[in-house]
């Protein structure tokens, strides 16, 4: 299994646009260690040749123009088979709209995230032709078959499962919350290769079982403490009102995770991990994890 980063940060990206905490000031003056990174987002191989996206960044068109694996191999053509999205948040489908210029698209999703975009423009954008879009629900706990928009396998099967959270903020309101609004991954191939992607959760949850055994196992790194906003002074929301749980209060149940790699993604532009010579960055080092970056390559 081949594993590649896109993007690794939270919404808004690193650095944010509006942003000028100690972070991101730092990254725009390039100061060494300080990464630039897109919002958080994936691919996933299981013969280094087809690929699958998880999550459709905002920033999906200069992920893709800087990964050559990804480029078109053909005058049109991609290597991408299918798309998979963990939640409806803008930050994992607003991308879908620059992936929409005629090629056959396989996109997986649960029914509660289907319906929810099926209530805004995205499919219909999405619908040019008929046939356009091949939607594919995927049902909590069931083993799925990943196949392109013909219908041909990928050479990977997939597992969704609950991921404790909150619904999108521009669904809220609209439907009643449901198990299904937001789920990790588990990836797996015929040789036995397992990923794990939870990258957003405000609690630990069935996604940690499935980690178990993984070659490597991505976890949420949104924020490091409940009120690391506040206390950089970027807003007054704590973390578990956004349904985060803070990498500070889950290490202790991540750490005892058997698995090959335990990486954070998903880092928010406050996150005191960015700096790589911090307390807390020193701190998940030395407890046996990584903290992903745009274009990190993972081989399983």
């Amino acid at each position: 299994m081949r594993v590649r980063v896109l993007g690794s940060a939270a919404g808004g990206a690193f650095p944010q646009w509006n942003c000028g905490c100690d972070n991101c000031r730092a990254v725009r003056a390039g100061r060494p260690g300080f990464l630039p990174r897109t919002e958080d987002s994936l691919v996933v191989s299981g013969d280094g040749t087809r690929y699958v996206l998880v999550n459709a960044a905002p920033s999906v068109g200069e992920q893709l123009r800087r990964t050559r694996e990804l480029w078109p191999r053909d005058v049109r053509s991609t290597p991408i088979g299918a798309i998979v999205l963990t939640n409806g948040d803008l930050d994992h489908t607003l991308g879908l709209f620059s992936l929409r210029e005629s090629q056959p698209l396989a996109i997986y999703a649960t029914r509660t995230v289907r319906e929810g975009l099926e209530r805004n423009a995205i499919l219909k954008t999405l619908a040019r032709f008929p046939g356009h879009t091949v939607f594919r629900d995927l049902v909590l706990g069931e083993e799925t078959t990943i196949a392109d928009a013909g219908g041909a396998p990928l050479g990977l099967t997939m597992k969704a499962v609950p991921a404790p959270g909150k619904r999108a903020l521009h669904l809220e309101g609209s439907t009643e919350p449901s198990a299904e609004d937001n789920v990790a991954l588990a990836f797996s191939t015929p040789a036995n290769a397992r990923l794990v992607y939870a990258a957003t959760y405000g609690k630990i949850g069935e996604f940690l079982r499935e980690a178990e055994g993984a070659g490597a196992a991505f976890f949420d790194g949104t924020f490091y403490s409940e009120h690391e906003m506040a206390s950089r002074g970027c807003g007054e929301k704590p973390a578990a009102s956004m349904a985060h749980l803070p990498v500070s209060e889950a290490l202790a149940a991540l750490e005892a995770v058997r698995c090959g790699r335990k990486i954070f993604t998903h880092v928010n532009n406050t996150n005191p991990m960015l700096d790589p010579e911090s307390a807390a960055a020193r701190e998940v080092r030395s407890r046996g994890f990584e903290i992903a970056y745009d274009g990190m390559e993972i081989d399983l």
